[in-house]
């Protein structure tokens, strides 16, 4: 063999090593999921995909989210709490939330050569001139609106100047199919045109199971007959088809070689609904919905609120090249997603990145605690709705949307002993009470910095 072919081959396993040093990421949103939605925390849901990737993964099972979908995709594409960037990002909106000079997680990942796709709902602003790729990513395509007819694909049917929102890469397009499979199929085929030596950060924050329930195909009715309750069925039913398309999209990771040095991050944008739903709000089949069909049980309250059961929810990471199965009681919240995927990544902004989210990579790979509490901080819909954890202690309360925190009636508990939140201790640790309440103010004093 010739010196320089010799040379060719010493230097093969090198370059293939560099190509693969950056860990592919696949970040998986589902919206509305409730507590007690998932396969891993309910039998009787019929979730197999999620519950693979559960049990070879790390399951996080104290992850933290904000109470609505728009403020939870602010916090997970910044590393920041949505009322940092001022009130109208603690809630649902179709105005545009964040500025564009911000530094988002794709931004930053492309310091790194990532390429970056999101497929699904975007709703940080819902017109192309607010769109996902004015925000660091190369290809987008779903909703720039929220939540959407899942055959018609247009938004809410009382907001008429967002009603045609179904796009790919800012430009509206008109297509057939279900929402769910639309998304999950550009994902697969965006996968595979991506040449094998780039890392490729894939974003899916899926419609699934936001209303409206408009299932057709009987085999994911057939997989839940086992619920009695119609409506609970339906939604069920949705739940599985949801998985079953996570469980492809994984697939195509198998086949082009890049799972094994793939980081799944699962999520759901926040607790499922607590009551019905009325229907009607996006184009037909939309279905009234009695209380029920989702759960967040044993988990108080739900979507809409600080309670338990509206900000923790189902998630777990998943890296096979990196992280040893467990189960975590590591508390997380959304916001610690940039930092920790930066980590991973290894990309180090200049200037530094100042967050509110911690990086946990070195807590996950190593299975261990953190040595200080971790200080969970929640106000939606301009403090109508508020919360602080620190440590094993919480403090929520409705709210006025009021800037004094004097308003506010506060419940404190200590969810070590009471995850359910059934016995409030404020009247009996006043000076527990004062010291959440104290650390609330804190943090509330930092809200709007960011422009």
């Amino acid at each position: 063999m010739r010196p320089a072919a010799i040379c060719l081959l010493l230097l093969l396993p090198a370059q293939l090593g560099a190509q693969n040093r950056y860990p592919d990421i696949l970040f998986l949103v589902a919206d509305d999921l409730g507590w007690n939605d998932v396969g891993w925390h309910n039998d009787k849901i019929r979730t197999p995909r999620l519950d693979t990737l559960v049990k070879s993964g790390i399951e996080l099972d104290w992850h933290y989210v904000q109470p609505q979908c728009t403020p939870t995709r602010v916090a997970l594409l910044t590393g920041n709490y949505p009322s940092r960037f001022g009130p109208h990002c603690t809630v649902a909106s179709n105005e545009q939330a964040i500025p564009f000079h911000t530094r988002t997680l794709p931004k930053l990942l492309k310091t790194r050569n990532y390429r970056c796709g999101l497929f699904g709902k975007w709703h940080l602003g819902s017109l192309p001139k607010w769109g996902p790729n004015k925000f660091g990513f190369d290809y987008s395509y779903g909703s720039l609106a929220g939540a959407c007819g899942i055959w018609d694909h247009r938004y809410r049917l009382n907001r008429p100047a967002y009603s045609t929102t179904w796009h790919r890469n800012h430009e509206f397009v008109t297509e057939e199919g279900h929402s769910l499979e639309l998304c999950t199929d550009e994902a697969i085929r965006w996968v595979k045109a991506q040449p094998s030596g780039d890392p490729l950060f894939c974003y899916m924050p899926y419609h699934a199971v936001h209303t409206p329930l408009a299932e057709k195909d009987r085999t994911w009715f057939e997989r839940n007959k086992h619920f009695e309750d119609p409506d609970r069925r339906h939604f069920a039913a949705y739940v599985s088809h949801l998985d079953d398309a996570i469980g492809r999209l994984v697939e195509v990771f198998k086949e082009t070689k890049r799972y094994d040095n793939t980081i799944i991050v699962f999520t759901s944008d926040n607790g499922g609904v607590e009551g019905g739903y009325n229907g009607g709000a996006y184009p037909k089949p939309d279905p009234k919905l009695k209380p029920g069909f989702s759960s967040n049980k044993p988990l108080r309250g739900g979507k809409s609120t600080s309670y338990e059961g509206g900000i923790r929810v189902p998630a777990f990471v998943h890296w096979k090249k990196r992280l040893d199965p467990g189960k975590c009681e590591l508390t997380m919240h959304a916001v610690d997603w940039l930092p920790t995927l930066l980590e991973w990544a290894e990309v180090r902004p200049k200037p530094e990145l100042v967050v509110d989210g911690r990086q946990m990579a070195g807590n996950l790979q190593a299975g261990r605690l953190p040595s200080r509490p971790r200080t969970i901080y929640t106000t939606w819909n301009r403090g109508r709705q508020v919360g602080l954890r620190h440590g094993d202690w919480k403090i929520r309360s409705d709210g006025p949307g009021k800037s004094n925190f004097k308003a506010f009636t506060w419940e404190l508990y200590n969810l070590k002993g009471d995850p359910q939140e059934t016995s409030n201790l404020a009247g009996q640790n006043l000076e527990k009470l004062k010291e959440l309440v104290a650390i609330f103010e804190s943090e509330r004093g930092r809200d709007g910095k960011l422009k």
